[in-house]
């Protein structure tokens, strides 16, 4: 019995000879050549994937997807040039950058200056309300107790107030009835001395016990005027109006202390600082506040213009000048299909800093420095889109045009070459000889 071998390929097969009990006569039984499916295979999977793609760039983001086809379309029949206006749609005409939503003086974070217990709260949160209004109050029975304590002593310096004034008004006569004093005392010692001195020359001869007293009566006489004398100095030395100033500066301590009593009662009650809007409200009736909140009692939003903070990124700072046009997009929506309002950059940050907010977000690089710029808000733009309106604190994305954007040119010397620029700091410059030969 004889064997033969068959060679295969991937596309067909060659039949070996059957074997000898399957021959009938000279008839021969040849199988059919069969051919590999695997590319057309492959091609219908290309097709359904690029399909699959296409299907879900469609239901994604539709409005793109029939724009960039209509180009596409426009282009290859001939009605549009690769140079025409659409150009101006590539980013690289443009400087995307995340930003947030912010008012043009910053929210205002509302804490009470005096710990207590909230006793009412008077607002809701999204109300407006207006300059020095009411928005919640405290339990003030203390402070009131502290103001009547304040008043007393206010009282009670006044009086001490009004009787130092009255000494000084009495000082005068004090010394002038010290004077008087001092001169009748001066007088009896007068008297008495005469009376010695007449003792002495008398022609009765006095006994020894009659000229002792005469004579200790004109010293003491005596005596009593020089003391009376130094009262009369001391009296005059006395300065009344220190104890009036002394008097009136501790009716002005107490005064500063009604006051300052007066100003922690009316902390009681915290006002709204300007017209605004409560974002949110952090208390309720009943809560105990201490000196040191973890949080804002509320969160206030002063009235004023709204504004987008966009942090620019360094690489692409030298981009961006005041005055552009800025698109407003909603970072969790499509660019296209969510334009929230327009605006333009209103101010430009002159120096890079790190980014305001240090959150772990998704295609956000915290280790970077930015560049902060303000965009004033077109409130016409905002205001009609009713649909998706800008709120505080939004995540948005800003486009800023910078297709216009160009590089100051170099202004030219007066003989029409452009001057150079001054060497960097640091820099050296090569030495240019002088000689005169050359």
């Amino acid at each position: 019995m004889s064997t033969s071998t068959s060679t295969q390929s991937p596309g067909t097969q060659v039949a070996s000879p059957a074997p000898n009990h399957m021959h009938t006569g000279s008839a021969r039984v040849v199988r059919r050549t069969q051919r590999n499916p695997a590319p057309l295979l492959g091609l219908l999977l290309i097709v359904g994937v690029l399909a699959s793609i296409l299907g879900l760039a469609y239901l994604i983001k539709p409005a793109e997807f029939k724009r960039v086809v209509g180009n596409l379309g426009k282009r290859i029949s001939g009605e549009a040039k690769p140079g025409g206006a659409e150009l101006s749609d590539l980013p690289m005409n443009r400087t995307f950058c995340i930003a947030h939503v912010d008012s043009e003086h910053g929210l205002a974070p509302l804490y009470p200056l005096q710990p207590g217990r909230v006793k009412q709260v008077l607002v809701d949160e999204g109300q407006k309300v207006a300059k020095d209004q009411i928005l919640f109050t405290l339990d003030d029975r203390i402070a009131k107790a502290q103001v009547e304590e304040a008043q007393a002593a206010v009282a009670a310096s006044k009086a001490q107030w009004d009787n130092a004034k009255q000494l000084e008004s009495q000082h005068s006569e004090k010394i002038a009835g010290q004077r008087k004093v001092v001169e009748g005392r001066k007088a009896l010692a007068d008297a008495a001395r005469r009376m010695f001195e007449n003792l002495q020359s008398s022609s009765i001869a006095p006994t020894k016990d009659q000229v002792f007293s005469a004579q200790m009566q004109a010293e003491a006489a005596q005596a009593e005027v020089d003391a009376r004398k130094i009262e009369l100095e001391a009296l005059k030395n006395l300065n009344p109006t220190f104890q009036v100033s002394q008097a009136e500066s501790d009716h002005k301590a107490k005064l500063a202390q009604l006051q300052k009593a007066n100003v922690a009662l009316d902390e009681m009650l915290v006002r709204a600082p300007a017209n605004g809007t409560i974002l949110r409200l952090n208390i309720q009736a009943g809560e105990s506040l201490g000196p040191n909140p973890r949080q804002p009692a509320i969160q206030f939003l002063p009235l004023g213009k709204q504004v987008v903070r966009a942090e620019v990124e360094q690489e692409f700072a030298a981009a961006v000048r005041v005055g552009q046009k800025a698109i407003i997009y909603d970072d969790a929506r499509s660019r296209r299909d969510s334009p929230l309002a327009t605006g333009k950059v209103l101010t430009v940050s002159n120096w890079y800093s790190p980014r305001r907010s240090m959150v772990m977000e998704p295609l956000q690089y915290n280790d970077i420095r930015t560049l902060e710029c303000l965009i004033e808000v077109d409130p016409a733009t905002a205001d009609s889109n009713t649909d998706n309106i800008l709120r505080m604190g939004q995540r948005v994305r800003v486009e800023l045009e910078t297709k216009d954007t160009k590089p100051k040119a170099i202004p030219a010397s007066s003989n029409g070459s452009p001057s150079k620029a001054p060497p960097a700091v640091g820099t050296s410059q090569p030495l240019q000889s002088k000689a005169t030969g050359s």
